[in-house]
């Protein structure tokens, strides 16, 4: 979730993809990035099948942030304390947190770092609230938070302090379900959605699935506060509908599932880039893959090259650059470095102030076999 305000925004709450701050937090599988789908064209699809309300907008290429069109002052302003103290723990919650990279990074982490409520205040979905002293006054109340500090620059943190579960991630995505078919994105599509979904149980997350290029497609993965609720809501017959349209519905695990098989079908293509995820202090995703990037072995060559790195592949008996190696000092690499000490006369090199061969600077390296130089 890229955001134009960094550093100021962090996850939405029950919709985390729109407040995040400087890097996409929310963590979301590589299968969600794993297909190219074709773009959507029609309104609607009535030929044998549902009525599913189709997107039609197009990417933006010159400026991509007209692609999100979230904005958050399609609220009302008010100081409705329950809805302030919602949105706050939202932010602090066992969901958000460990994916959010802004409010992590700002409290710590597991440290539990209080965080100033006036930054809090900052975000664009909590401008809303007014004034500050409601904000305040509502955090004080709340079972999840404790608030202290002077009057004015009052701090926030959660009263038990967030730890990691190997188990959490897991009940997660169990309890996560697949949803298509809600158009294209108006302003406050996000709040639509977020209201459409809390009438089928508790949500702890909303994410509106966007394109490499933030524009939403038309589907989102919602995240219900335990697995049974999800399968309540899977198992509702008749199934929701949006505006009179019907909607694609299914688990998380069936939709990757579904496109893991189109895949090896030949029918989806996959693709080369994963949105880049945050969680639990890691980033993951778009990173260059052997088959992405073809050069990019030239590119960490050249890093290694200019931090001078030494060891690893290199070295007697490895594969890198090293004496006995597959690169420069084995094989033809030795057969070169002798024809060549035949042809040159060897240089003195604390005589020079060339720099010294990188495969010098070893640590401690065993006496180089004598070889005769004699011209031939």
């Amino acid at each position: 979730m890229s955001e134009s305000e960094a550093v100021q925004n962090p996850t939405e709450a029950v919709a985390p993809v729109e407040e995040t701050p400087a890097e996409e937090t929310p963590v979301a599988p590589v299968e969600e990035q794993a297909a190219v789908e074709q773009p959507e064209v029609a309104e609607t699809e009535k030929k044998d099948g549902p009525n599913i309300l189709k997107t039609t907008a197009k990417i933006d290429r010159e400026n991509l942030q007209n692609n999100r069109k979230f904005d958050a002052t399609a609220r009302k302003v008010t100081d409705e304390p329950e809805e302030i103290r919602k949105q706050v723990e939202f932010y602090f919650g066992d969901w958000n947190f460990p994916q959010d990279k802004f409010m992590w990074e700002t409290c710590g982490g597991s440290e539990n770092k209080p965080m100033p409520i006036e930054k809090i205040h900052s975000f664009k979905r909590m401008r809303i609230f007014q004034p500050y002293s409601a904000v305040v006054a509502a955090l004080k109340e709340s079972k999840l938070l404790e608030v202290s500090g002077e009057e004015g620059k009052e701090v926030v943190k959660r009263k038990v302090p967030y730890k990691p579960v190997p188990t959490s991630k897991a009940k997660a995505e169990a309890a996560t379900v697949y949803v298509k078919g809600f158009g294209d994105e108006q302003p406050d599509t996000q709040f639509e959605l977020e209201s459409f979904f809390t009438q089928f149980g508790e949500v702890n997350g909303l994410k509106l699935r966007r394109t490499n290029e933030n524009l939403f497609k038309g589907s989102v993965f919602v995240t219900f506060a335990d697995e049974e609720t999800a399968k309540n809501f899977l198992a509702l017959d008749p199934a929701p509908k949006w505006k009179e349209h019907d909607l694609k519905i299914m688990s998380k695990h069936d939709y990757c599932e579904e496109k893991s098989d189109l895949i090896k079908q030949g029918k989806l293509v996959p693709s080369a880039t994963t949105q880049k995820k945050f969680y639990e202090g890691r980033d993951f995703g778009k990173k260059n893959t052997r088959s992405g990037d073809q050069d990019d072995w030239k590119k960490r060559r050249d890093q290694d090259q200019k931090s001078g790195f030494r060891g690893g592949r290199g070295g007697r008996g490895g594969r890198g650059r090293g004496r006995g190696g597959r690169g420069r000092g084995g094989r033809d690499g030795g057969r070169r470095d002798r024809d060549s000490n035949r042809q040159e006369k060897p240089v003195d090199a604390a005589a020079t102030n060339t720099k010294r061969p990188r495969e010098d600077d070893a640590v401690v390296a065993p006496a180089a076999k004598k070889v005769d130089t004699k011209d031939e």
